[in-house]
């Protein structure tokens, strides 16, 4: 047998040993509930048993979870989406910096019309749009 729960109410683990508040759980389930995690899914105590969620579907709320409902879950998985994309943009700003000031030392032609700075500019200017569309 395994135990599930917080001896410190803040730290959820599985224990050996038995205490005061635990979820007792097999240990072919546990065994189960790992590999659920390994697959990306969290471990969360709900409704007095463990569950392996997918961390969209479930919110935690002063210590309790529940269940989100289909809008819940896509407006977070909305929210989680959005800030994968504004670090990727940041990213890709930074890098646009560094080209930026190489392009300001080395001056040279892109093509015919378009200097390297008015290049990388205009690229910053795009996704500098983009992510004041996401975070706004």
């Amino acid at each position: 047998m395994k135990y599930y729960g917080t001896k410190n109410n803040k730290d959820y683990g599985f224990y050996e040993e038995n205490f005061d508040g635990a979820i007792e759980i097999t240990d072919e389930y546990w065994i189960s509930l790992i590999e659920e995690q390994s697959s990306g899914k969290i471990i969360i105590p709900f409704e007095n048993t463990v569950i392996a969620v997918d961390e969209t579907q479930y919110s935690e709320e002063n210590g309790v979870w529940k269940k989100l409902t289909d809008q819940e879950t896509s407006a977070k998985q909305l929210k989680i989406q959005n800030a994968i994309r504004l670090k990727e943009i940041q990213d890709e700003l930074d890098e646009l910096d560094k080209k930026r000031i190489r392009a300001l030392a080395e001056p040279s032609l892109k093509d015919e019309d378009t200097t390297w700075l008015e290049y990388y500019n205009s690229q910053i200017s795009e996704l500098r749009t983009e992510y004041n569309s996401i975070s706004g």
